[in-house]
């Protein structure tokens, strides 16, 4: 599996909530290592591998398929398309970024930038809903071709950066996405003692919705949830980050079983994977805490790939991140046996 041709096929895909490009994309893929793949109501892409067992335990392998984005309000009377943001946008990265508005057919835009010569000193920006996007069209034009519900993503600009090293917009978390499947390639020729699930879920950036009716739906007895978290840059607190290439972040949370943390850790060491903790006093802020409250419980982990400049069009991970990442899930699937879920 080529990771980096996986990962750039997904990230140009659109997946703003309400959108199915990029789940759709997801389940192609995946229909290479499971039996059954389906696509819920909700938008979720589910796959089960059977290891032909009886009572075997299900382990589900989780990441979330949907990107921050944008949905248009309107257009205001000089053609400038107002939108709202989908997830957590941050206005900061807004200013000049190059969007595509999804509409009857795609329109490439600009959000709107005051010239420094016309700022006069301003440091505050306006709100995502204030701030324009530019699609070159008069108003009546683009009110015909966007009307309001029409979704928007950032352009996807996809770049290969040395010391293996890719950036792109929706690398949160089509990076997990790819760890799941190239999990899923080191198994696939090996003999298992337990089911593996898949699911590639929706609308995480909006209240890891999907998530939570995937777990009901599949009733796993295990899971290990997949997502990015902050990576180490000059201007951000040591404390809370991890570093690019030096491996998976493993959760440690109240909202997650200790035994799989423990264990993850364990084999981390025993295959010789590199990781680093990453403690959160609280929730994780991720799919896990939803799967972790299914139904009636299910035992849970958190593996992070280590991302910089989270939530703009420019999101930065280190490949191999991904395929330890993957390692470590692989390893954690096949030392599964049926008396571990007991």
């Amino acid at each position: 599996m080529d990771i980096i041709k996986c990962l750039e096929e997904l990230c140009a895909t659109p997946g703003v909530g309400g959108m199915e490009d990029a789940a759709l994309a997801a389940a192609a893929m995946l229909r290479d290592y499971t039996e059954e793949v389906t696509v819920d109501p909700l938008g979720n892409v589910l796959g089960i591998r059977r290891c032909g067992k009886a009572n075997a335990p299900l382990v589900l392998l989780e990441a979330h398929i949907d990107e921050i984005g944008f949905i248009v309000t309107h257009v205001d009377d000089g053609g400038f398309v107002h939108v709202a943001p989908v997830g957590g946008v941050d206005s900061r990265a807004l200013a000049a970024a190059e969007v595509v508005l999804w509409g009857e057919k795609p329109l490439k835009g600009v959000f709107c930038s005051t010239p420094p010569h016309l700022s006069r000193g301003e440091e505050s920006l306006p709100p995502v809903p204030d701030m324009g996007i530019d699609v070159g069209l008069d108003a009546k034009k683009a009110r015909r071709l966007l009307p309001p519900g029409t979704r928007g993503t950032f352009r996807a600009h996809f770049e290969r950066l040395p010391g293996g090293r890719v950036c792109s917009k929706a690398l949160d978390d089509r990076a997990g996405v790819a760890a799941v499947l190239y999990c899923l390639e080191l198994l696939k020729e090996k003999t298992l003692s337990c089911d593996v699930a898949a699911a590639f879920c929706v609308q995480e950036e909006l209240g890891t919705r999907g998530a939570l009716t995937a777990s009901h739906t599949l009733r796993p007895d295990k899971a290990i949830a997949v997502d990015v978290s902050f990576a180490r840059t000059p201007d951000a607190d040591p404390a809370k980050c991890g570093i690019m290439g030096k491996g998976p972040m493993v959760g440690w949370s109240p909202c997650l079983d200790y035994e799989i943390t423990r264990r993850l850790e364990d084999l981390a060491a025993e295959r010789t994977i590199p990781f680093q903790p990453e403690v959160m006093s609280g929730g994780t802020g991720t799919d896990a805490d939803a799967i972790a409250s299914a139904r009636a419980g299910v035992p849970t982990g958190l593996l992070s790939i280590p991302l910089r400049y989270m939530h703009t069009p420019v999101e930065m991970i280190q490949v191999s991140d991904v395929e330890q990442v993957g390692a470590l899930m692989a390893a954690f699937v096949e030392t599964e046996r049926a008396g571990d879920a007991e």
